[in-house]
């Protein structure tokens, strides 16, 4: 439940309030697991496991919070330090949980399954019942954001594939697995998403490839998804169910036509299911056909890529003239693709956009990065198509090397190796041999099912923003921490059933608890602190409109007054932005119109608290102009900014504005000097 509270109330990870407040939560919940896996006797024993990937972890957080210092958008990587930190803890409390909790890995794939279920079926169900306005035709209910829509979807498809095929199952959960598997394909599929197939491609070929029920996996598998593709199929023959902004009279109809025959099929998956587990119970097939089914499984996997080879050799390019075009399809920034159901058979996106825009900021500072988070701003330097709602690179990889740079990516790919080491470790080659136990051989099965949904999510990070997303962030930090943290099989059995001891004045255990208690509400305290700042930010702007609009003047200055105590409580708050500072500054120049020194000394220090971003340089000008009236200045100032972001649309409106203002000033001066020449003769003359 905790997975699906943060994908319905994080959404997409945009707003501020809801994000911080997720991440709070998961430090707070994660530090009190940690500090209860210190008091408790079993989790104490034995050796750590997981501690290399931990570690790894909070060096990458700390090297994203040490970023603040060089950072082009301090408040930002502020903001991105928290996020680090939390997901950092996240992972050390999924840790400390396989040492309260060893003998519960079943748990954790069945809530991973079910809240990839629920969020899918509230996807879904939002295109049965629409309602509201006009909108796109792609899921992005409850994300607001369709890529995530079908990673969340794709991410419970290895859990289902266990459900279906583990041999130790509940019948009735087997039963449902079809079905569950049906739903989520569908969902995949109306979310239009191109990363997320490719993520359940590369996480699917996983799963056949490492675990031994292939030929269970396969029949599951198959009946999900011939559900998907009849339901996928009457879906994108219906107009108003794949056309954005169609009318709500239109979709209405059509969505309850949609929700019905998604029922039937469900149903008839269900009944599927149930036929194919009476059939395997009954009549079990040999050990020597289960090798001979999963050997040609394997075969068909590895033909995939063969079949791709040979269909570009007989097309119309050749296979290196289609390479090439495929490639150049791939890095073309000027590639614009549609929002109907035909992106699913496209190769062209802006990503490739992003990541050029990307690489060029990585160039100017390849080292250390320009700063966590300091992408939204540093691109605006490079793009060409003024992508002003951008604010992400659309992939991990790229994002760390624009705002990390080298180092920051050296230290991904360090987590990367020491959660690969503790995952081989974890999974490794126990429950294969003759003789081992059938719980044993159970518990690998679901370990693998873990590092798939890791797969899966790792690679749609890789062309896409997952990432800052919490609700599937979770899924994948709960998965690798857990795996990370199991250590092989015969020390989990060591640490026995979970019993807490009292602590009987161990004062070591104690101080221990309690710092890591304390360590947690320092992050989760810091983590607050740009939301506080955020709203009494807010609180000042929304004062400065009122003190405009009031009717009298000692309302007025009432309200401006409030609007600088707003800004000096956000500044104290978040010292790393600069938008309190201008509000600071217009509250000051309306208290003291006729002293305008002091705020304009408070415009000047947002500008040195961001020299590297545009806009503290266009308020500046702005303010120039506006409260000053001083264009030439006003347009030096201005220079920077359109440097930073040439294409700024209030920027050059701005430019125009002063270049029109300086030049009357000039000939005005021109014409009064002339005056003064024409007249200074005459004046000498009647002397």
């Amino acid at each position: 439940m905790v997975i699906v509270a943060a994908c319905f109330y994080a959404t997409g990870g945009l707003d501020i309030g809801s994000e911080t407040t997720t991440e709070m939560l998961l430090t707070l919940g994660s530090g009190g697991l940690v500090a209860a896996a210190i008091t408790q006797e079993g989790a104490r024993r034995g050796r750590l496991w997981g501690i290399g990937s931990l570690a790894a972890f909070f060096c990458l957080a700390a090297f994203t919070a040490l970023s603040v210092t060089w950072s082009v958008e301090p408040s930002d990587s502020w903001i991105e330090a928290s996020r680090t930190f939390s997901y950092a803890a996240t992972f050390a409390g999924a840790i400390a949980l396989v040492r309260l909790v060893p003998g519960r890995w079943r748990s954790v794939i069945s809530g991973v399954l079910l809240a990839t279920v629920v969020v899918a079926g509230y996807a879904v169900g939002s295109k049965v019942f629409p309602s509201g306005g006009p909108s796109f035709a792609r899921l992005e209910a409850p994300f607001n954001y369709w890529n995530v829509v079908g990673l969340m979807a794709a991410l419970g498809v290895p859990p289902a594939l266990w459900v279906g095929s583990r041999r130790d199952g509940h019948g009735a959960l087997v039963v449902l697995s079809p079905p569950a598997i049906c739903l989520l394909l569908v969902t995949v599929m109306l979310a239009y998403s191109r990363g997320s197939l490719l993520a359940l491609v590369i996480g699917l070929a996983f799963w056949f490839a490492v675990v031994p029920l292939r030929l269970r996996s396969a029949a599951v598998l198959a009946i999900g998804g011939a559900g998907a593709a009849i339901v996928t199929a009457w879906a994108f023959s219906q107009s108003a169910l794949t056309t954005d902004n169609a009318s709500l009279a239109a979709r209405s109809p059509a969505g309850h036509e949609f929700g019905g025959l998604l029922v039937v099929v469900l149903v008839a998956c269900a009944l599927a299911g149930l036929v194919l587990r009476f059939a395997a119970l009954r009549n079990p097939p040999s050990p020597e056909t289960r090798r001979r089914v999963g050997k040609a499984l394997l075969v068909c996997v590895a033909l995939v890529p063969v079949a791709f080879v040979l269909a570009l050799t007989a097309s119309s390019r050749g296979l290196f003239g289609s390479i090439s075009h495929d490639v150049n399809t791939l890095t073309n920034t000027n590639v614009s693709v549609t929002n109907s159901a035909t992106r699913l058979t496209a190769l062209g996106s802006q990503r490739a956009l992003y990541w050029s825009d990307a690489l060029k900021s990585f160039d100017a500072d390849p080292i250390a990065g320009s700063g966590a988070g300091s992408f939204q701003t540093t691109f605006l330097r490079y793009d060409k198509g003024a992508n002003t709602a951008v604010a992400q690179a659309h992939s991990y990889i790229f994002q760390t090397l624009t705002d990390l740079g080298l180092v920051g990516l050296a230290l991904s790919l360090a987590l990367a190796a020491a959660w690969r080491v503790a995952a081989r470790r974890a999974a490794g080659p126990f429950g294969l041999g003759k003789g081992v136990a059938p719980s044993e051989s159970a518990e690998r099965i679901g370990l693998l099912t873990m590092i798939a949904c890791v797969l899966t999510f790792t690679v749609h990070s890789a062309v896409d923003w997952t990432w800052f997303v919490p609700g599937v962030a979770i899924i994948a930090l709960l998965c690798a921490g857990w795996v990370a943290g199991r250590g092989p099989h015969a020390t989990v059995l060591a640490l026995g059933r979970p019993r807490f001891a009292k602590l009987r004045g161990d004062l070591t255990v104690v101080a221990l608890a309690g710092t890591v208690v304390l360590l947690a509400l320092l992050v989760t305290w810091s983590e607050w602190q740009p939301l506080l700042s955020y709203g009494a930010s807010n609180a000042a702007d929304s004062a400065l409109s009122n003190g405009l609009a009031a009717r009298s003047t000692a309302l007025a200055d009432a309200d401006y007054r409030a609007a600088a105590s707003d800004a000096h409580s956000a500044i104290s708050e978040n010292p790393l932005d600069f938008q309190p500072l201008v509000w600071l500054a217009y509250a000051q120049a309306r208290l003291h119109p006729h002293d305008l020194s002091i705020a304009y000394a408070t415009m000047v220090r947002a500008v040195r608290l961001q020299p590297s971003n545009y806009q503290t340089w266009y308020d500046l000008a702005y303010f120039d102009w506006y409260e000053l009236g001083a264009a030439r200045a006003a347009l030096q100032v201005l220079a920077p900014a359109l440097f930073l972001y040439p294409q700024y649309t209030y920027a050059q409106q701005l430019d125009l504005g002063l270049q029109s203002a300086a030049a009357a000033a000039s000939a005005a001066s021109q014409h009064r000097h002339k005056s003064v020449n024409r007249a200074a003769p005459h004046s000498r003359s009647g002397r």
